[in-house]
């Protein structure tokens, strides 16, 4: 049996986190931090949001990639709802376009 040569190709992400906020103008502010162990073949992480998809799958991508492990949105649109689940999707790329495995958090956000 022949082993696959992109299991660990590139670095996964690891202990993804969310933790919410305000910004001055009121507004929602997620902030998401990662780790990783550094292989020497990442080029940038691709961050993905889904709004109100109970199973997380609606993605959508949060341009431009970041070439740190953290990024702050602040562009959640408002919404009618008492609540609403956010679920965000961290994807490393490698140097070589390979894509390692994504970390994934799911985050409420409540109307006051």
């Amino acid at each position: 049996m022949i082993t696959p040569t992109h299991i660990g190709r590139v670095p996964d992400v690891k202990n993804l986190s969310a933790s919410v906020g305000k910004t001055p103008t009121g507004k929602y502010l997620v902030l998401l931090n990662w780790g990783y162990d550094d292989n020497g073949n990442l080029r940038e992480w691709e961050v993905y949001r889904a709004l109100r998809d109970t199973a997380g799958g609606n993605y959508s991508f949060l341009q431009p990639p970041v070439k740190i492990p953290s990024y702050a949105d602040s562009t959640i649109p408002a919404f009618a709802e008492d609540s609403i689940f956010v679920y965000y999707k961290v994807v490393p790329v490698g140097n070589d376009r390979f894509l390692g495995r994504p970390g994934i958090t799911r985050v409420t956000l409540y109307k006051k």
